[in-house]
């Protein structure tokens, strides 16, 4: 008989975490879990063009005992938790995020915000960092970074978390603009593409798959 912390995404089963023998174990594993989880900056809300609602939670076949718990959905209703599998109940479920990721034109890898910010955002250079499409731009003098997000709505979610953690550790050098001018755009278009980077690229409004 065992414990099992169990990812779900959308209210279906994701993956299992880790597998306990006694309750008190796996409690203590979830509750870091979740005390962890609340350092997300920039939790992922869509994948493969749908969205993605995620929970951590706590199952035992050690009680045929189901706990009364509830999620809220979309519409602030609370809705029951059941499984599928009837020979697991719940202990105990939580909201969960996942950090998401942005491409990084410079090194054509994923990035997290955390990291961007660490690797990009020097405290001693004052810098501009505003939305081109759904990408983000960040400029230091002439200078331009460039990163790609799935489309314009999260740059702008990602521009507004960046702002937010750099209000909430008390950092005032950077500008942050959601909307910059047309005589600036065209100048940044032309330093990106002067550093390599297709124009395709740069005008592409989003990079969102179809559903799969």
């Amino acid at each position: 008989m065992d414990f099992l912390i169990v990812l779900f995404k959308n209210r279906k089963k994701r993956k299992i975490i880790k597998r306990y023998h006694t309750e008190k174990r796996a409690l203590d594993k979830f509750n870091e879990l979740i005390k962890e989880n609340k350092s997300i900056l920039f939790p992922k809300l869509i994948e493969n063009a749908e969205p993605s609602d995620y929970e951590l939670a706590i199952l035992t076949n050690k009680t045929k005992i189901q706990n009364s718990l509830f999620l809220t959905d979309d519409l602030g209703r609370n809705v029951p938790v059941n499984l599928e599998n009837p020979e697991y109940v719940f202990l105990k479920i939580e909201k969960y995020y996942i950090e998401e990721s942005i491409y990084d034109w410079q090194t054509k890898t994923k990035i997290s915000l955390i990291d961007l910010v660490k690797k990009y955002c020097k405290t001693k250079d004052l810098k501009s960092i505003y939305t081109l499409n759904n990408k983000i731009c960040i400029q230091i003098d002439s200078d331009v970074k460039v990163f790609s997000l799935k489309d314009k709505n999260e740059s702008v979610r990602f521009l507004d978390s960046i702002q937010d953690y750099f209000f909430s550790i008390g950092r005032v050098d950077a500008m942050f603009v959601k909307d910059i001018s047309t005589a600036q755009r065209k100048w940044i278009y032309g330093v990106l593409e002067d550093k390599g980077f297709e124009k395709k690229r740069l005008y592409r409004l989003k990079t969102t798959f179809s559903k799969r």
